[in-house]
């Protein structure tokens, strides 16, 4: 008999090294796996031989009465869809308790991106003459500059940023190495964003005040701490460690309601908003694939879609005959 919580363990071992999944899509899965083991152990499963579909449909009832998404129930039950076939693969079992079990179809959402207008206003609000203002507006620059995620933002190691050749390499989904290249502007506040964090790095504390930051009362201790000047990652958190995605939404949201943009403004939306405006300006697909790390050129299909639905909208208000 395979302990279940044992098993689930190997999976989650096996998806990170072999696989080579994500931290993220692996920390996924252990929630995932761990709710639907607490469902199969409360009716009766207490190994992974004796899981059935019967569990997974009482997982999915519970989910739906829950009042969860279709695409989150898809999310979820993918993971167990994925489990069963690992316990095939390694001869935990000889047949998929999965099998019978189709997986919700999750809703093809389009993106919603800002408008181009809308973009400029946002990476507009941070002034750059504030000392933590100057990371965060480096931190948009570069977000919508080159389509990153989130994870991979926040991961990036200064080295991996080549300012004279104005490209970053980056790690993507399964540790996927691509190069993006980064735009002029996007470069200029990086650069000026080291720049002030080599000062504090070299003992000299913050740089001193500006007149401008003078007149905005911004105090001495508000910029970058010793130990984030001084961590190799490009964008850490005030103790040199990985920043939390959460806080990069946080911070997004906070100068988005200052800009008086509406919709709901997150680093995704910068991603969105990247490849639709790259697309509405004439860009190849394949290239927009490859600088957003999408491994199936039907992923990133979607973006068509957004910027032909902009086209006829400019069709129908410009062409006197359209209405």
């Amino acid at each position: 008999m395979h302990d279940l919580q044992s098993q689930i363990d190997s999976f989650l071992a096996y998806a990170a090294t072999e696989r080579g999944l994500s931290p993220n899509t692996v920390s996924a899965y252990r929630t995932d796996l761990g709710q639907f083991m607490m469902v199969s152990l409360q009716r009766g499963a207490r190994s992974a031989e004796e899981l059935a579909e019967s569990h997974v449909l009482a997982y999915i009832a519970q989910m739906t009465e829950r009042g969860l998404a279709d695409n989150s129930i898809a999310r979820r039950t993918g993971a167990v869809h994925s489990f069963a076939k690992y316990l095939v693969i390694d001869g935990v079992r000889k047949d998929d308790f999965m099998a019978g079990v189709d997986g919700r179809k999750r809703a093809k959402k389009l993106p919603r991106p800002l408008s181009e207008p809308k973009m400029v206003k946002l990476l507009l609000q941070p002034n750059p003459a504030n000392e933590r203002a100057l990371r965060d507006r480096a931190m948009f620059e570069l977000l919508y500059a080159t389509g990153l995620r989130v994870s991979e933002l926040t991961h990036l190691k200064i080295n991996e940023v080549d300012l004279e050749g104005g490209t970053l390499k980056c790690y993507g989904k399964g540790r996927k190495e691509r190069m993006v290249p980064v735009g002029k502007v996007a470069l200029g506040y990086v650069s000026q964003y080291l720049a002030q964090r080599r000062t504090i790095a070299a003992g000299a504390g913050s740089p001193p005040r500006t007149p401008a930051q003078k007149r905005v009362g911004l105090k001495r201790n508000a910029g970058p701490t010793l130990e984030e000047a001084r961590s190799d990652l490009l964008f850490p958190n005030r103790k040199g460690g990985v920043m939390d995605r959460s806080e990069v939404r946080l911070l997004l949201k906070s100068y988005s309601e200052g800009a008086g943009i509406q919709e709901n403004v997150s680093p995704h939306v910068l991603r969105h908003s990247f490849a639709t405006h790259l697309l509405s300006h004439g860009a190849d697909l394949r290239v927009v694939q490859e600088l957003l790390g999408h491994a199936q050129v039907t992923t990133t299909e979607i973006y068509t879609q957004v910027s032909n639905d902009r086209l006829k909208d400019v069709y129908r208000k410009s062409h006197p005959r359209a209405r």
